[in-house]
C-alpha cells in the first residue's frame, strides 16, 4: 500500500508540473482540460498496472499437460524450491495507521457531503426559472452569481431590476453547458480520500483556472468586444475588493485570465506539445508501474537468468493413443536432456531399465482413464539411476527418450530471502497466488512475515487452462524456516527425480 501511494503522489506531483510548465498557458482549453482529469486518473491507476519483465525461461509456466507429455530439466538447470519462515511476527501498527488516515478522509468526505447538501438545500428554497441549457436559481440575499451542475444562482433583485450584464449570465451558462462542477466534485472527491498528496492543491487551482478560460472563452464568441469583457472582469473584481478583501490568489487569476484573451494559437506547437505528453505518459507508465522482475540474483541485482546448454531430443507420440507410436506420428513433443556423455556399458544399460522396470507400478488415471507409470525406489537406487543417465552418450540418451524416461536432480536446498521491494510486491493478490508451506493462503498472510522469515521462494507463471478460474497470473511457493529446516534431511535424501511418460509398451528389446 505505502508503495502505491509513493507512486501515485510522485506520478501526480510530475504531471502537474509538466502542466503548469508547458501547457497551461497554451489556447488549447478542452485539451487541458482533459489533460488535468485524465492525468490525475493516471497517477491514481498507473502504480496498479503490472508490466512483466521476467523472460520465459527464467518463469516456469505451469502448463496443462497433454496425454504423455512431460518436460524434464536438466541436473544444470534445477533449482532448489522457495519457501518462508513461520515465525512470531513483531506488533502490528497497520491498523493504526489505517485509522490514521482514514479519519480525516471520513472528515473531508462529510464536510462535502454538507456542502453539496447545503447548495440542494439552497436551490430547493429559491423560486426557479427554466431555461434551455440551464436552471436559473433566485436566491433572495445578495450573492455573488456562480454555477453549481446546470444551476446559476444569481440574486433575486438584480434579475427582477434587469442588472444582471450579459456577459456575466453567458460566463455562467457555458460553466452549466459543460458540466464543470462535475470536474469540480470528482477533485474534491479524490482529495478527500488522498489528502495527504499536497498536489491536489494545484490540480484544484489549475481546474478551475481552466473552467474560467473556457466561460471567457464562450463569453468572447458571443461578444466580440475583448477590452469590454476585461474591464467588465476588472470592475468586479474591484467590487469584491470594496465588498471584502480579496486575495491576491484571485487577483493572479484574473491576470492570467486577461493574458488567456488575447492569446494567439500556435498550432504546431501545440501539436508538439500534445505528441510530447503521448510520449511522457508511456514513460511514466513504465517508470510507475509495477515490474515483475526473474526472482534470480548476481551481484545484488535481478538479472535474467540463462538455460544451461541443453540437448533437444524429439518424442513422436499419437495424442489419441495411450501406446508410443513408430516415427512418422503427427504428434510431436520436445523435451530438454542434459549434454551427452561419454556413454556406458551394456551392463550398465541392462541394470538401468531393469531397475527401472522393476520399481515401475501401473496407474489407471482416474480423471481420463488412462493407464500411467510411475517409478517409485529407495534415494540411493535412484542416485545411481541419476549417476547412469548423466554418462549416457546422444544414442543412449535417444533410447532412453524413445523408451519415454526422463532422470533429474534437484538442487541442494539453499536458503535465499527475498528482498523488501519483492516481498512488498508479492502482497498484490491481482498478481500473485501465495502457497506458504505447500498451504494456499491469502496474500494478506504476507503480513505476518518479514523478508528475513522466509526461506526459499519460486515463482511460476500460470498459462492457457491454468489461468482458468484464478485473479491472478503467477504461483509463489514460499518456505518459512523452521519448514525448511524440518524437511531439509529429507530432501537432500530424495533429490532424484525419475519419470515415465505414458503407456510405454515394450522397453529396449536389447535389454
Amino acid at each position: 500500500m505505502t508503495d502505491y501511494l509513493v507512486k501515485s503522489i510522485l506520478c501526480s506531483g510530475i504531471l502537474i508540473a509538466v502542466y503548469h510548465l508547458f501547457l497551461e498557458r497554451e489556447k488549447m482549453l478542452h485539451f487541458n482540460r482533459a489533460y488535468l482529469l485524465l492525468s490525475l486518473a493516471f497517477s491514481l491507476s498507473v502504480p496498479l498496472i503490472s508490466i512483466d519483465l521476467a523472460p520465459d525461461n527464467v518463469i516456469r509456466p505451469i502448463a496443462t499437460a497433454l496425454p504423455g507429455m512431460m518436460t524434464a530439466i536438466s541436473p544444470a538447470e534445477s533449482t532448489p524450491l522457495p519457501a518462508a519462515t513461520v515465525q512470531s511476527a513483531p506488533f502490528d501498527f497497520t491498523m493504526y495507521l489505517q485509522i490514521t488516515f482514514c479519519l480525516p478522509a471520513l472528515l473531508l468526505l462529510l464536510r462535502f457531503g454538507r456542502n453539496v447538501l447545503a447548495i440542494l438545500r439552497l436551490r430547493a428554497r429559491c423560486n426557479i426559472i427554466k431555461l434551455r441549457e440551464a436552471t436559473l436559481v433566485l436566491v433572495p440575499q445578495d450573492i455573488v452569481t456562480y454555477t453549481f451542475l446546470d444551476n446559476i444562482f444569481i440574486p433575486e433583485k438584480s434579475y427582477e431590476n434587469e442588472q444582471i450584464r450579459r456577459e456575466i449570465l453567458t460566463h455562467e451558462l457555458a460553466h452549466a453547458r459543460e458540466m464543470h462542477s462535475v470536474d469540480i466534485l470528482l477533485i474534491e472527491l479524490v482529495h478527500a480520500l488522498m489528502w495527504f498528496n499536497p498536489f491536489l492543491f494545484f490540480y484544484k487551482k489549475a481546474i478551475r483556472l481552466n473552467h474560467e478560460f473556457l466561460a471567457d472563452e464562450a463569453v468572447l464568441k458571443a461578444f466580440s468586444d475583448v477590452k469590454s469583457y476585461q474591464l467588465l472582469l476588472l470592475d468586479t473584481v474591484l467590487q469584491k475588493q470594496h465588498a471584502s478583501l480579496t486575495s491576491s490568489f484571485n487577483y493572479s487569476i484574473t491576470k492570467k485570465r486577461l493574458a488567456m484573451m488575447t492569446k494567439i494559437k500556435n498550432l504546431n506547437r501545440q501539436l508538439a506539445k500534445q505528441f510530447s505528453i503521448a510520449l511522457l505518459a508511456f514513460a511514466l507508465t513504465f517508470t510507475f508501474a509495477d515490474k515483475i522482475y526473474a526472482q534470480v540474483e548476481k551481484g545484488g541485482k535481478l538479472v535474467a537468468k540463462a538455460l544451461p546448454s541443453v540437448d533437444v531430443v524429439t518424442i513422436k507420440f499419437d495424442q489419441n493413443s495411450d501406446k508410443q507410436q513408430k516415427p512418422g506420428a503427427d504428434f510431436r513433443h520436445s523435451r530438454l536432456i542434459s549434454k551427452p556423455g561419454p556413454g556406458i556399458s551394456e551392463a550398465e544399460q541392462a541394470e538401468f531399465y531393469n531397475t527401472i522396470e522393476k520399481h515401475t507400478t501401473y496407474v489407471t488415471n482416474k480423471r481420463n482413464g488412462r493407464i500411467d507409470p510411475m517409478v517409485r525406489m529407495a534415494p540411493k537406487l535412484e542416485d545411481r539411476m541419476h549417476v547412469l543417465f548423466t554418462k549416457m552418450n546422444r544414442e543412449q540418451l535417444e533410447m532412453a527418450a524413445d523408451s519415454g524416461i526422463t532422470v533429474f536432480q534437484m538442487g541442494i536446498p539453499v536458503k535465499k530471502a527475498p528482498d523488501a521491494e519483492m516481498f512488498e510486491n508479492w502482497k498484490k493478490a491481482s498478481v500473485f497466488g501465495v502457497w506458504i508451506n505447500e498451504k494456499h493462503v491469502p496474500n494478506s498472510e504476507l503480513n505476518k512475515y518479514k523478508p528475513s522469515d522466509i526461506a526459499e521462494y519460486d515463482l511460476s507463471k500460470l498459462y492457457g487452462a491454468a489461468l482458468k478460474g484464478r485473479s491472478y497470473k503467477y504461483q509463489l511457493d514460499l518456505t518459512t524456516n523452521d519448514y525448511f529446516d524440518k524437511n531439509y534431511q529429507r530432501r537432500i535424501n530424495d533429490r532424484v527425480f525419475i519419470s515415465r511418460i505414458g503407456w510405454l509398451g515394450e522397453r529396449p528389446k536389447k535389454f
